[in-house]
């Protein structure tokens, strides 16, 4: 004699509905990326050569890569300690860093960098066109 139960309930799912699901996931959010853009349209402010930080220093970097602060030429090696010493005396110390575009970005990265390393502000300019 057979005692046991006769219907058995399965406890296995069906996997069809579950990769319909994921495939469905899949590709809506392939649809979503590319919709979706990576910056934000801002209508940005035209300036007339007024900043908001005033910047007692200029560095100024040419296409053939000289070298000058506040309109004086000087060499590479020089300008770190130059301008440490011409920053000592400045309440605010802002650089003003004006470079050609011709001028590689390893070069003013690196101003940058040198900036940053001393707690110094960085303002961004165009190079002036009499140098």
């Amino acid at each position: 004699m057979n005692l046991g139960q006769r219907n058995r309930v399965s406890v296995e799912g069906n996997m069809s509905s579950m990769t319909d699901l994921v495939f469905l996931l899949l590709i809506f959010f392939i649809i979503l990326s590319t919709l979706a853009s990576n910056g934000v349209n801002v209508d940005l402010p035209q300036s007339k050569g007024v900043n908001s930080v005033t910047a007692k220093l200029t560095l100024s970097i040419t296409p053939d890569l000289t070298y000058y602060v506040d309109g004086g030429v000087i060499a590479k090696e020089e300008l770190e300690s130059m301008l440490l010493i011409r920053m000592e005396s400045q309440v605010d110390k802002v650089l003003y860093l004006q470079v050609d575009k011709e001028v590689p970005t390893g070069a003013t990265v690196e101003m940058i960098g040198m900036a940053k390393s001393h707690d110094w502000k960085v303002m961004l300019g165009a190079s002036p066109k009499n140098e």
